[in-house]
C-alpha cells in the first residue's frame, strides 16, 4: 500500500484517535513564530484534526487559516472545530495554492513521507508559500529509518533544515521543542524564501 492510501485509511484514523493534543501547550510556540513572521495567512500541510490551526486561532482569531490532510476522519474533526480544511490527494499543494500563503508549515508530517516523494513534497510546500516555511519534525544529521508501530517504511528522521536549504531556502530560526510545548521532542526550522 502506498503512503497516501496508508494515511488515508484506518491507520491514519487510528493515528488521529491516538494522538490527542492540548492546544494551549502549542500557543507559545505559534505566538513566537507569528511574532517573527508577521504572517496573516497560514497553510498547514498535514493538519490532522487541526491542533496547530486551533492554537494559531487562539493567538490571532483574524488569521486566514487553511489546513489540508489525507485522512477524511481527521478533517471531519477539524471541520467540527470550525476550521477551513480540505482533503488532498498527494503532494499537489502548490498546484492548488501557488504562493498564496505568507506561511506554510508541517508538524510531524515530513517524517512520514517516503524518501522517493520527499523532494517533490518539500518543493510543493515551498512553492505554496509567499515567504516563510516551518518544519516541526524529528531531527537527525542524516536520514534514519525508524520502525513505527510494526512498519519499517513509515517514519524517518532527517536533517529537514538542510534539505530545505538545498532547495534554496534560508534558515532564520531553529531549535529543539520540549515535550512541554506539545510537540513530542521535535525540532523546528523556520525558513524564508
Amino acid at each position: 500500500m502506498d503512503a497516501t492510501e496508508f494515511w488515508r485509511g484506518s491507520f491514519g484514523t487510528e493515528y488521529t484517535q491516538r494522538n490527542r493534543v492540548n492546544v494551549l501547550q502549542r500557543v507559545p510556540f505559534w505566538s513566537a513564530m507569528l511574532g517573527i513572521t508577521q504572517a496573516r495567512s497560514v497553510l498547514e500541510v498535514g493538519c490532522n484534526a487541526g491542533w496547530n490551526l486551533r492554537a494559531l486561532r487562539s493567538v490571532d482569531s483574524k488569521l486566514d487559516l487553511v489546513g489540508v490532510d489525507l485522512n477524511r476522519d481527521a478533517l471531519a474533526e477539524a471541520e467540527a472545530a470550525g476550521l477551513d480544511v480540505h482533503q488532498m490527494n498527494g503532494s499537489e499543494v502548490a498546484d492548488v495554492w501557488p504562493q498564496h500563503f505568507d506561511l506554510v508549515f508541517t508538524a510531524g508530517v515530513l517524517i512520514h513521507v517516503p524518501t522517493e516523494d520527499l523532494g517533490a513534497v518539500m518543493r510543493s510546500i515551498a512553492d505554496a508559500s509567499k515567504r516563510y516555511v516551518i518544519a516541526v519534525e524529528y531531527a537527525a544529521s542524516r536520514e534514519e529509518a525508524v520502525e513505527y508501530r510494526g512498519h519499517t517504511d513509515r517514519l524517518w528522521r532527517r536533517p529537514f533544515g538542510a534539505l530545505y536549504e538545498d532547495a534554496g531556502l534560508k534558515i532564520i530560526a531553529t531549535g529543539p521543542l520540549p515535550k512541554a510545548q506539545g510537540f513530542d521532542d521535535c525540532h523546528y526550522w523556520l525558513l524564508t524564501k
